[in-house]
């Protein structure tokens, strides 16, 4: 089984209730953070990172956050890290408490030796270096240095990178490899592991490593991937504990290269993305039947720096702010972020929660002010029919649930547009992944195509909802 990394495309929120810090973090100062223009664009150089809320204006989402941040891992499973790079800081790396590394003493640790920043799985060795830049580009999102006078800026200063190269030279890797990553991540204390790669088939060596890793409260992203394809089947998108992210574009509709389904969580910017180039290298150029003119992505006199696109470079924008949380409260669990990250999203398209772009966009702002227990749950996962008494029903299965239950129903609109829903069911009391409802067959007359909608109301007067298409005949 190879898996690939989804391939490169070459294609402001007020909030008004969020509290604010009497020592708030400051917003960085870094040319490419405040530029515009600087490959000829017309829109700022980080659009994404303004986009989801890291502005240098008043209302940043990095005020609402306290001056000093406490250190949070993230293990980033890609193709490495040029770690010499210019504006990556040796103080964003993780560490390897185990390893003495200072004085060139190393312990016998069994196969990871000398394991001082992360491991190489696919050469077997401690170092991780990045010859084909798809890691790095990740790495830059989240970890590029603030205030250093050159480039861009990270989401989170106060990250520790651990740097797990499971990818080769052109992006290719094997479930194994990832899956080993995965376990390493977990058991040296990562609280995020960004994946952003993917493939066809979910082996059971990586849904056994993603449950050992979220057992041990760790988080864990992955890319949608950008071949325009419902995702059915396709690893790491839609396995428990996983946050799976497509990518938007400029006006947040989805980007038509980004996979979609009911995997899907959400979406953040993932075209035109600025981040740090490793050296040597031109990601864009080895991908197989990319429309690419080499070195035409390099931006800067220095070639530093690079523009790309893809849902690969949308999910660590979801780490980051992932990391952030974490960096504000490490009493924070997983479950948690991910309900923050999730129910504080920006609502784009179809109402609700929706197969092209989950619960929305991510939103900085929101989620870094979100309530650490609320949550409002709504899905509908299936239907089948039965009998019952003569009777024949459809019976809808699903989730509605909210920290703080008010009220839910079942409606339903003829068409795949309907002008109107009407309540066809209440449901009297939280489900989660059971019955919502049994439904009459006789309600489902005057239609080929009918919208189901599951609508939850929490108590505090907040509602979520979500759809589903259901074919006749």
């Amino acid at each position: 089984m190879k898996w690939l990394r989804p391939a490169a495309a070459l294609i402001l929120i007020v909030c008004a209730g969020c509290p604010r810090l009497a020592e708030a973090l400051e917003p960085p100062a870094d040319p490419y953070f405040l530029g515009t223009g600087s490959w000829k664009q017309p829109y700022e150089d980080m659009w994404a990172l303004h986009r989801i809320g890291f502005t240098a204006d008043s209302d940043s989402a990095w005020r609402l956050l306290p001056a000093k941040l406490t250190p949070v891992t993230v293990a980033i499973i890609d193709t490495g890290l040029d770690w010499n790079h210019l504006d990556l800081s040796w103080d964003n790396l993780w560490r390897n408490p185990k390893e003495i590394g200072v004085t060139g003493k190393v312990p016998a640790r069994g196969q990871y030796q000398d394991d001082v920043i992360g491991w190489d799985f696919v050469k077997g060795n401690n170092h991780p270096w990045d010859y084909d830049g798809h890691g790095t580009f990740v790495t830059g999102l989240i970890a590029a240095s603030w205030n250093n006078g050159a480039g861009i800026a990270g989401i989170n200063p106060a990250v520790r990178i651990m740097v797990l190269r499971a990818l080769n030279d052109f992006g290719h890797t094997r479930a194994s490899y990832i899956a080993e990553a995965i376990v390493y991540a977990a058991d040296n204390g990562a609280r995020v592991i960004n994946v952003s790669v993917g493939g066809q088939g979910i082996p059971q060596i990586a849904r056994k490593a993603v449950e050992y890793a979220v057992a041990k409260g760790v988080l864990i992203v992955t890319a949608a991937g950008n071949d325009g394809i419902e995702l059915k089947d396709y690893a790491l998108a839609g396995l428990d504990g996983v946050i799976t992210v497509g990518a938007s574009d400029h006006d947040d509709n989805r980007v038509v290269f980004s996979n979609w389904g009911r995997a899907v969580d959400l979406v953040a910017p993932g075209i035109d993305i600025l981040s740090l180039r490793a050296r040597s290298t031109d990601t864009l150029r080895d991908i197989p039947g990319a429309r690419y003119t080499p070195d035409s992505a390099y931006v800067g006199a220095d070639k530093r720096y690079y523009v790309a696109g893809g849902t690969s470079f949308s999910a660590p924008l979801v780490t980051g702010v992932a990391s952030l949380l974490f960096a504000k409260d490490p009493t924070l669990t997983a479950v948690e972020v991910k309900r923050m990250i999730l129910n504080s999203a920006r609502d784009v398209g179809v109402p609700g929660i929706d197969q092209f772009t989950g619960h929305g966009v991510l939103d900085a702002r929101a989620a870094l002010a979100a309530d650490r227990n609320f949550f409002i749950d709504a899905s509908i996962s299936s239907v089948a029919v039965t009998q019952e008494k003569g009777a024949t029903l459809v019976e809808v299965h699903g989730t509605a649930d909210c920290n703080a239950w008010g009220q839910a129903s079942l409606e339903l609109g003829a068409g795949d547009s309907p002008a109107q829903f009407n309540a066809i069911a209440a449901i009297p009391e939280a489900v989660r992944g059971g019955i919502l409802a049994r439904i009459p067959a006789t309600a489902f007359k005057g239609s080929a195509v009918w919208q189901l909608r599951v609508v939850v109301r929490h108590r505090n007067g907040r509602s979520q909802e979500a759809r589903f298409r259901l074919q006749l005949g």
